[in-house]
């Protein structure tokens, strides 16, 4: 097995050596005027971009906080117990908790203000509209979000008035005619740069830009010169329909973009941070340049988004795309094994189908390309030794078992434990090992087990009963069978009578190499178990009580969730699945 588990990485590590379900459908999505007027402000060279094109429903708004009510309360009664302590230590001869006077008084003007205000209407109070469209783009590589706002003056005397709380001067600049909030990190160490925010006429705008360039990046910061043409609302909407994204959330990151940033020195932020005396992008040659393309090219543009959101269920997905001849490639790598389901019965189902002897191939393909074609950029030529090592390790032989390997399934229905116990006495479903020639696997451990031999196995046939002295778990009932591709363990009285059909079932999704299915409250509650076993104490305070507050909330209202991740021709596709109970 340690074999096995060394491919894994060794597959991830060659993409950067190479210098749920169905496929997503096309859907129409549409930006809502107030999301366009947002996206209006996002340049067309960004190199990463996240917005919801639509207000999340009304529905979904209300459900949510109905769920989250229980730990709304905890934070309020943690909340109020930290006014006290702030209030306590503010007074003669008391402790202070952050250790600042002024940082003191901004916490409890900030506990203030929002006492008693941790619910819907609350947050609408002091002017956040939780409907509102929200964009985050890079200006440049420089981090800019942008919040919509139904009421910008509430939100400007709610912040005024926590500073005015706070006993604090914070000087309100103007640029253009637009004010804006400066505020700089002591450290500086790194990159001088600061923390700028401004109450635009519909929304709030914030970013965080370096000192030396402010004068270059303000104009754009505050809306005073726009993007003489931006095309990130139809991207977007484009990418939604490509994805079978929701309008209520989608993202990219184009890598080869952000990567130009840093390595062009005539980029937005290149430009910038030579300014700050802190970069030197003159390093990056054009022999590096172009090797670093041959390697983040291979995986330039990762995106994600929202594929489902009702009051019922909430699924995301991720597509990290790779060019199609190598797409190809890694298709034909997975394994056509079942896929785990959605049982009600079952606390767990989980799937895993990778061809070893496949990925072996692939892997020592792409380190021998970086063998023959060495890296020559000074920054990148440790990859080149680690393409040899790879590679030497790559020629070593391979037990037969291990480069038969087809896949891994596990079927979980029932754990049973014992009053005050933190381990199971009872474990009840099915295990089925996918592997090329079964029969040779079965032989082979006759060998080494001869008390093994008695069990006779073949495709088709009934299952067998395994001895118990071969159990771990004394009294335990075991069973096991074969399929033509698979060896199957039941364990559980009863469980037997359905192994053959768990061999047999179809494989899954072309592509899924793995997926994994289960009862949410039983994850956590089987976690909390785990803990308890393991000795750890959760520390006292009020992050605790507020953690342990949204666990009860995720047992008592999730229901199960779903992942699965699959390579499909546009790439690495992962899509996550929660339902909740009703």
């Amino acid at each position: 097995m340690k074999r096995l588990a060394f491919f894994i990485p060794a597959l991830a590590a060659s993409l950067m050596l190479t210098a749920c379900g169905k496929d997503p459908q096309p859907v129409a999505v549409e930006a809502a005027p107030a999301a366009q007027s947002l996206l209006a402000h996002v340049p067309s060279d960004t190199p990463y971009l996240a917005a919801n094109l639509q207000p999340i429903p009304e529905d979904v708004l209300d459900a949510n906080f109905a769920r989250m009510q229980p730990v709304l309360d905890e934070m309020q009664i943690q909340l109020g117990r930290l006014k006290s302590d702030m209030a306590s230590g503010m007074e003669p001869g008391g402790e202070s908790v952050t250790g600042d006077v002024a940082a003191d008084r901004l916490l409890l003007a900030l506990l203030d203000e929002f006492d008693g205000k941790l619910s819907r209407d609350g947050m609408m109070s002091l002017g956040w509209d939780l409907q509102s469209t929200s964009v985050i783009y890079g200006d440049g590589a420089f981090p800019v979000v942008r919040i919509g706002l139904s009421d910008p003056a509430t939100l400007r005397a709610t912040i005024l008035r926590i500073l005015a709380n706070a006993e604090i001067e914070v000087s309100e600049l103007e640029f253009g005619g637009v004010a804006y909030w400066r505020i700089v990190a002591e450290d500086q160490s790194e990159v001088p740069a600061a923390f700028y925010v401004s109450i635009l006429p519909d929304h709030l705008a914030a970013a965080i830009y370096p000192l030396a360039q402010e004068a270059d990046f303000l104009p754009s910061f505050l809306g005073l010169d726009a993007p003489a043409e931006s095309a990130a609302a139809e991207r977007l909407a484009a990418l939604s329909g490509e994805y079978g994204f929701t309008p209520y959330g989608a993202a990219y990151l184009d890598l080869h973009r952000l990567a130009d940033e840093f390595m062009d020195p005539a980029s937005r932020t290149a430009v910038a941070l030579n300014a700050a005396g802190v970069y030197g992008s003159e390093k990056f040659t054009p022999q590096c340049v172009a090797e670093a393309h041959r390697i983040i090219d291979n995986m330039p543009m990762v995106a994600a988004g929202v594929t489902e959101l009702d009051v019922t269920a909430m699924q995301y997905r991720l597509v990290a795309s790779v060019p199609s001849p190598l797409a190809e490639r890694l298709v034909g790598l997975v394994a056509a094994v079942p896929g785990a389901r959605a049982l009600a019965d079952r606390l767990a189902e989980m799937s895993f189908g990778i061809k070893v002897g496949a990925v072996r191939d692939f892997v020592r393909e792409k380190a021998q390309t970086v063998v023959d074609e060495p890296f020559q950029c000074e920054q990148l030529t440790e990859m080149n030794a680690q393409a040899q090592e790879l590679l030497a390790r790559l020629e070593q032989p391979m037990p037969p078992f291990v480069n038969n390997f087809r896949g891994f399934r596990l079927s979980l229905k029932e754990l049973v434990f014992e009053p005050g116990q933190d381990f199971p006495k009872d474990v009840r479903g099915h295990v089925a090992l996918h592997v090329e020639q079964p029969q040779m696997f079965v032989g082979m451990a006759q060998m080494f087990l001869p008390d093994l031999s008695e069990m006779e196995l073949a495709p088709g046939d009934e299952p067998s009963r395994v001895p118990e002295f071969l159990i771990s778990y004394q009294g335990i009932e075991a069973w096991a069978a074969m399929s033509d591709d698979a060896i199957g363990l039941s364990v559980g009285a009863g469980e037997q009578e359905t192994l053959v059909d768990f061999l047999e079932m179809e494989a899954g999704p072309d592509g899924a190499f793995l997926s994994l299915d289960y009862d949410y409250a039983a994850a956590y509650e089987y976690r909390s178990r785990g803990m308890a076993a393991m000795g750890a104490e959760q520390p006292a305070g009020a992050a605790t009580a507020i953690s342990n507050a949204m666990v009860d909330v995720m047992k008592e209202t999730g229901d199960r969730n779903r992942v699965e991740m699959r390579f499909t021709e546009q790439g690495l596709v992962i899509d996550s699945r929660m339902t909740f109970k009703q």
